[in-house]
C-alpha cells in the first residue's frame, strides 16, 4: 500500500471525478488484494493489477444508480497540479472515464499503449485511438 497507494488513488480520482468516491475505491482495491492473497512475479505486475482493479471499481461506482442520481459539489480532482494548469485540469475532467484513464496512464504514469491495452483489456490500436480522441477533445476545450 505504501508503494502503490498514491498511484491507485490518483487513478481512482481520475476515473471517479471526486475524492470521496476515489477513497472508497482505494480501500476496496487494497481489501481485494488482501482477500485474494495472490503472489506476483514482479512489482510491475502488482502495480498493473492494482490499477486494473482500481479502474474497474471506479467504473462500477460511476455507473451505480446512486451515483447517477446524486448532486455533487464541484471538486478539483487534480489538486497536485499547479494553478496555471487549471484549463488542462478542466479539460481532463470533461473526458469520459476511459479516455481519462488512457491519458492518465500514458502521460502521468508513463505506460506504453501496449501496456495500457493489456490493463484495460483492449487492443493496442484502440488505446491509441482513445488517446487520439481524448487529445482532440482536450484541444477543443482548451481552444474555447
Amino acid at each position: 500500500m505504501d508503494k502503490f497507494g498514491d498511484t491507485v488513488l490518483r487513478v481512482a480520482v481520475s476515473v471517479c471525478g471526486n475524492l470521496s468516491d476515489a477513497e472508497d475505491v482505494f480501500s476496496d482495491v487494497f481489501f481485494t488484494l488482501w482477500r485474494i492473497n495472490k503472489s506476483f512475479s514482479s512489482a510491475e505486475h502488482l502495480k498493473a493489477y492494482l490499477i486494473r482493479i482500481a479502474i474497474n471499481k471506479a467504473k462500477n461506482i460511476k455507473k451505480s444508480a446512486y451515483n447517477r442520481h446524486r448532486a455533487t459539489l464541484h471538486e478539483n480532482i487534480f489538486t497536485e497540479f499547479p494553478e496555471k494548469n487549471l484549463d488542462v485540469q478542466n479539460a481532463l475532467e470533461k473526458l469520459k472515464p476511459r479516455e481519462r484513464s488512457v491519458i492518465y496512464l500514458h502521460y502521468y504514469e508513463g505506460y506504453s499503449y501496449a501496456e495500457i491495452a493489456k490493463m484495460l483489456s483492449i487492443r493496442e490500436a484502440s488505446a491509441r485511438s482513445i488517446a487520439l480522441r481524448a487529445r482532440e477533445e482536450m484541444r477543443e476545450v482548451l481552444s474555447e
